[in-house]
Parts: structure tokens; sequence; C-alpha cells
């Protein structure tokens, strides 16, 4: 795994990871008909190399993009929205 560079500081990144995870997570315990596409590849309920890969990522996409913005809503309602959009671009 890729080692983050932190671009907001580590304290905004553990927030963020965690909050990834939970919105994985959350995603995952949806109805299977109501689930992205591709993301019933990820479905196993163990953690797997592919879901810590896949949290690392979204974490580091996200702590990128929001560099140096300031948060309109609070972190999980704006990480639930990123995650689930690119869940569903997977």
């Amino acid at each position: 795994m890729a080692i983050p560079d932190f671009p907001n500081g580590f304290e905004s990144w553990q927030k963020t990871h965690f909050e990834v995870v939970e919105a994985l997570c959350y995603l995952r315990d949806l109805e299977e008909d109501k689930q992205p596409k591709k993301f019933a590849e990820f479905l196993d309920r163990t953690a797997t190399d592919e879901m810590y890969n896949l949290a690392l990522k979204l974490t580091n996409k996200y702590e990128e993009q929001t560099k140096d913005k300031k948060r309109e809503r609070n972190l999980f309602d704006e990480i639930e929205e990123f995650v689930a959009h690119e869940v569903k671009s997977l």
C-alpha cells in the first residue's frame, strides 16, 4: 500500500479514513438490489486486501480533492456522498 502524504495533516486524514470505512460498511449493508453494481465484488464480510486498498485510495483521493477547502456539511455526509459516487464508478 502506498504511504499517504497527508495533504491536510494526519488528523484530517485519520478522520477521513474512519468515515470512508464507515461509509463502505454502510454501503455493504444495504439491501443487495440497492448496491452499486460492481461494489458486490467487495462484499465479503471480512476485510480483504481489496477493501483495505479501496479505503486507502478513497481516503487519499478525498483528502487531495479537499485540500485547503472549507467543509460545507458534516464530514460523514460529505464522505458518504463521495464514497457512493466513487463506488458507482468502479
